[in-house]
């Protein structure tokens, strides 16, 4: 992905970790460890299991939001920032979203 990294398949994601190229920088110069876009988890180094996790949860986020994900996403960074963000608190475990669907959003994606 304009990193000339290879994915692989991990936890139910294609996982793209690039320490070069466009994706590096993109996630660098906004300060975020990995950005998750549906399925595609894309990391600057290799994740450990926590940050695998916590991406996790965007995708479980995005399989419930479909396509609204991504402008919902953005209208709830611009409202709330990145601290605040519901998705992210969400992904985080500190706040539950979507009822009953919670727990098994926690166990990674398979």
């Amino acid at each position: 992905m304009l990193s000339g990294a290879r994915p692989r398949f991990q936890d139910g994601v294609f996982l793209y970790v690039s320490d070069r190229g466009l994706s590096r920088w993109v996630l660098s110069r906004r300060g975020y460890a990995a950005i998750t876009l549906g399925h595609v988890v894309v990391a600057g180094r290799t994740p450990g299991p926590e940050l695998l996790r916590h991406e996790g949860h965007h995708v479980h986020q995005y399989e419930r939001l479909g396509l609204a994900f991504l402008p919902l996403y953005l209208l709830l960074y611009r409202r709330h920032g990145y601290a605040r963000h519901p998705l992210e608190l969400h992904a985080a475990e500190r706040l539950p979203l979507f009822a009953g669907a919670d727990a098994q959003s926690a166990q990674p994606h398979r």
